[in-house]
């Protein structure tokens, strides 16, 4: 929620769906509460300096707001009952956003023109059932780039759309998954970025002169490259990269030499990088074991600002202004919920643009998380972050959350429901199991193919960490986790089935073989590259499935399921529902018809989490 001024309380509490919280009572609050809690992100900034564009979820999905750079009245800009997946401003049109939305959790993207001031939105694609991925605007505000796939569904092209005449043309016929990238200043060159597999990549250069395609990072084995973040020449640009690294970091490159020079090497991977529209202002952040370091150089002065310019938290954005004087950035903690923040350079100076609504939660009662290592059966090192709450009587439940991906990191991200369970006297447990990212290369790839098994152990030796501790609860470990986490649930309750009071299995594989048959055509390259193909690898895929084991379950089972859902399709969670439930175990299925990859709207999030916390407290609270 926005709160810059005093005039914006009532609209807090009109958002939140609840009166103000005075103070902690004996009394844990309701579900419904933690689950109202709100976030800000995606901050882009118009074209004459003065308005701020972010997305936030105060209306329960996802919508366009704006606000003035200086303060004052939100204003919201889009009504879309699915909401919207993001919205970028023209760089010469105060009046034209370009806002992408898809349908029920599709994930099918289309784009639009609208203009802030209201009216109906103008679609610009048009197949329904393609993805639009929009890449960027040239700087004169006359052509955008994207990618889609409506000519081949796995495979994505890049057009160039005109503005003035709204007609699109393909620049580049792809052969796999292509994304657009960033324009040069002049218009002239387009960055273009091919994805082999989550570990590898390509940089390309599309030359709108000669219409020429050029690889810029010819390499061995696998190598991430992201990228161009351009110079005001508009033939040198920054990228990151991990080519010949164990951590991304970030370098630069000519366009007609092709050599790459590193700029920034630290032992933790660079993540977020900008660069001013002036050039001599680049802002960095270091995932620094989860943490992000934020970094910020002037190269006309010389002055850097450090660190310590933010608590310890993400960062998730940054974004220069026009003028190249202040920096958006978009801010978040294990006890604050995403917003954004303008930093005013040269004075050093941080101002909150928005500050969601707390749901009438008491801040103060919000819990940080600890991170802790513990050892594995290869003498491995997990790092994990462990939220305790601060009343507990005697020993603690615990929920082991593991994250999807696997590509992906557990981080001291804020969880409305991670506090919610926190106030309820569970501990809360995120191991950061091999395949995650932020750990290196090597660590990245140390779960792929026949090696998947080895993830699921690092969460049994988890386990069996924490129930060394002498706060906790042995019998009642929970496991919980989303789409890869999911098979991590279901994984851990066919291969250690003693070990679990239950399980939550949000939108999770079941079956690898069905998996890859069902996931959208676009996906299946990228994910045979991680679990195996259905060419050759029948038998793994088989074997490292929960549905083939599943006669080993013995605890209760929590599912839900989004009907959308083009990553995971409903078929995983149907057969592992059928399967327990004819054995007799306790499952539970709910099933969302408006909903994809997860569950996004409010209504069906208060819904699902009530029930799973209700099945809970049958099943492991004995309530």
């Amino acid at each position: 929620m926005i709160c810059r001024c005093r005039f914006l309380i009532p609209l807090l509490l009109l958002f939140s769906g609840t009166s103000c919280v005075l103070g902690a009572g004996t009394e844990p609050l309701p579900l419904w509460q933690y689950l109202n809690i709100r976030w800000a992100r995606s901050p882009d900034v118009a074209p004459t300096g003065e308005d701020i564009l972010f997305v936030t979820n105060i209306t329960g999905v996802p919508q366009v707001w704006t606000t003035r750079i200086s303060g004052g009245w939100p204003e919201q800009i889009t009504f879309d009952t699915n909401g919207v997946s993001y919205g970028v401003w023209s760089p010469t049109e105060k009046h034209r956003l370009l806002i992408a939305a898809d349908r029920g959790g599709n994930e099918r993207d289309q784009l639009y023109f609208v203009d802030p001031r209201g009216g109906s939105w103008e679609k610009l694609t048009k197949d329904d059932n393609a993805i639009y991925q929009f890449g960027d605007w040239t700087q004169d505000g006359r052509k955008i780039s994207y990618a889609s796939n409506e000519r081949v569904a796995s495979i994505f092209d890049i057009y160039v759309l005109d503005v003035p005449t709204r007609q699109a043309r393909m620049i580049h016929q792809g052969d796999g998954h292509w994304v657009a990238s960033n324009w040069s200043p002049d218009g002239r060159y387009l960055g273009l970025l091919k994805n082999h597999s989550s570990a590898n990549s390509d940089l390309y250069i599309y030359d709108s002169l000669t219409a020429e395609v050029k690889l810029m990072t010819a390499h061995e084995g696998d190598a991430l490259f992201s990228g161009p973040k351009w110079l005001p020449d508009g033939k040198s640009f920054y990228l990151t990269s991990n080519m010949g690294r164990q951590f991304v970091g970030l370098a630069t490159m000519h366009v007609d030499s092709g050599k790459m020079e590193w700029v920034e090497t630290p032992d933790w991977d660079v993540e977020r990088v900008a660069v001013s529209r002036d050039g001599f202002k680049r802002a960095w952040t270091v995932n620094a074991d989860g943490y992000s370091e934020f970094h910020l150089l002037d190269m006309w002065t010389g002055v850097q600002v450090r660190p310590y310019r933010l608590p310890k938290g993400i960062v998730r954005g940054l974004k220069f202004s026009p003028d190249s004087k202040h920096l958006l950035i978009t801010f978040g903690s294990g006890k604050e919920p995403d917003d954004i923040y303008l930093y005013t350079i040269g004075r050093d100076q941080l101002t909150p643009i928005t500050r969601s609504s707390r749901g009438g939660v008491p801040p103060e009662t919000f819990v940080k998380p600890e991170l802790v290592h513990y050892t594995t059966f290869d003498n491995r090192q997990i790092p994990a972050l462990l939220y305790k709450p601060r009343v507990s009587q005697g020993r603690m439940p615990v929920i082991v959350h593991v994250h999807g991906g696997p590509e992906s990191q557990a981080r001291p991200n804020f969880s409305g429901l991670f506090q919610y369970f926190l106030s309820r006297g569970y501990a809360v447990f995120e191991p950061n199991i091999r395949g995650s990212t932020g750990y290196g290369k090597d660590y990245a790839n140390s779960d792929n193919l026949e090696k998947r098994m080895d993830a699921v152990k690092d969460i049994e030796y988890g386990a069996r960490w924490l129930v060394s501790q002498s706060d906790i609860d042995s019998n009642r470990l929970v496991i919980f986790g989303g789409s890869y986490g999911g098979f991590a649930v279901l994984s851990s309750l066919v291969t250690y089935p003693e070990r679990w009071a239950a399980g939550a299995d949000i939108v999770g594989i079941s079956n690898f073989i069905s998996f890859l048959q069902n996931t959208g055509p676009w996906r299946r390259a990228l994910r045979e590259a991680e679990y195996g193909s259905l060419a050759k690898d029948t038998v793994l895929l088989k074997e490292i499935s929960p549905l083939t084991h599943v006669d080993n379950i013995r605890a209760p089972l929590f599912i839900v399921q989004g009907a959308n859902d083009p990553r995971v399709p409903k078929s995983e969670a149907e057969q592992i529902y059928e399967a327990v439930k004819s054995r007799g175990i306790p499952v539970e299925y709910i099933i969302f018809p408006d909903e994809g990859h997860g569950i996004v709207k409010l209504p069906n999030r208060i819904q699902a989490y009530t029930r799973m916390v209700e099945f809970l407290d049958e099943h492991v609270m004995g309530k």
